[in-house]
C-alpha cells in the first residue's frame, strides 16, 4: 500500500511513495563547477500532485545511477522538511530530503493505469485576473506565439545575456507576455524564422511569474 503526496506530513519519516520522475536535474557545487552538490526531482504520484525531492552530495553515490528521468519507482524512508529554495517547482510547500536509509525500487512491471504527467499548466487567467499568484512558485504554460520582437542583450556586471521578448495566446484568445533567455533564445529563434506564417504552440516548463507595471508577465529561470 503506498501513500500519496498530499497526504504527506513532517512528523514522520517512512513514507512510502509509488512515483514517475518527472524532472531531474544535477545542481553543481559554486565553489567547485566540476562536482555535483545535488540531484533534485520533481515527482508526481498517481493522482498528479508532485513534490520536489533532493538527493544531496553525502548519498548521491548510492542513488545517483538509480533514478532516471521519467522513471517509475517506489520510494520510501525520507526526511521531510519545508521547501526553502528561493523558487519552488511546484505548489507543494514540503520537500522530501534522501538519507541513507532512504529507498528505491524500479517499477519494472507495466502499469498502465499510473500515466506520465508531463507538465502542470496554469491558466492564463491565473496570471491576467491574478489569482493569488507567487512568485516563488515555478510553473508550466502553454501557448500559441503570436507576436515577438528581436532579439536583445542584457549587460550586468560584465556578463551578457540575450532575451527575446514574445506573445502569447490561449485558445480563449487570451493573451500575455514572456521572456525567453538564453538556451530558450536558441531553441525558439529557428522555429520562428522558419514558419512561414505557421501556428506555433509552444509548451514551457518551469517558468516564473514576474510583476511588471501592475501585469504578470512569465520568463524562464
Amino acid at each position: 500500500m503506498s501513500d500519496f503526496i498530499n497526504d504527506i506530513t513532517i512528523t514522520k519519516m517512512n513514507w512510502k511513495l509509488k512515483v514517475m520522475v518527472v524532472r531531474l536535474g544535477k545542481v553543481k557545487d559554486r565553489f567547485n563547477p566540476n562536482s555535483v552538490y545535488s540531484i533534485e526531482m520533481i515527482l508526481h504520484d498517481k493522482k498528479g500532485d508532485r513534490i520536489q525531492a533532493s538527493i544531496s552530495c553525502s548519498v548521491l553515490t548510492q542513488f545517483k545511477s538509480e533514478i532516471k528521468e521519467y522513471g517509475l519507482y517506489f520510494m520510501q524512508n525520507f526526511i521531510v522538511s519545508k521547501n526553502t529554495f528561493k523558487f519552488r517547482p511546484t505548489i507543494n510547500k514540503l520537500k522530501l530530503n534522501f538519507t541513507l536509509r532512504s529507498c528505491i525500487t524500479e517499477v519494472t512491471l507495466s502499469d498502465r493505469s499510473f500515466l506520465l504527467m508531463l507538465f502542470h499548466f496554469r491558466p492564463f487567467t491565473y496570471l491576467i485576473n491574478k489569482i493569488s499568484v507567487d512568485e516563488t512558485e515555478l510553473f508550466d504554460i502553454i501557448g500559441e506565439i503570436v507576436n515577438f520582437d528581436q532579439i536583445q542583450t542584457h549587460n550586468m556586471e560584465g556578463n551578457s545575456r540575450k532575451f527575446i521578448n514574445i506573445d502569447l495566446a490561449d485558445d480563449e484568445t487570451n493573451k500575455i507576455s514572456a521572456t525567453f533567455w538564453g538556451e530558450f533564445v536558441d531553441q525558439i529563434v529557428p522555429q520562428l524564422l522558419s514558419s512561414d506564417n505557421q501556428t506555433i504552440v509552444v509548451a514551457m516548463q518551469l517558468m516564473q511569474a514576474h510583476k511588471f507595471q501592475d501585469n504578470y508577465t512569465v520568463r524562464n529561470t
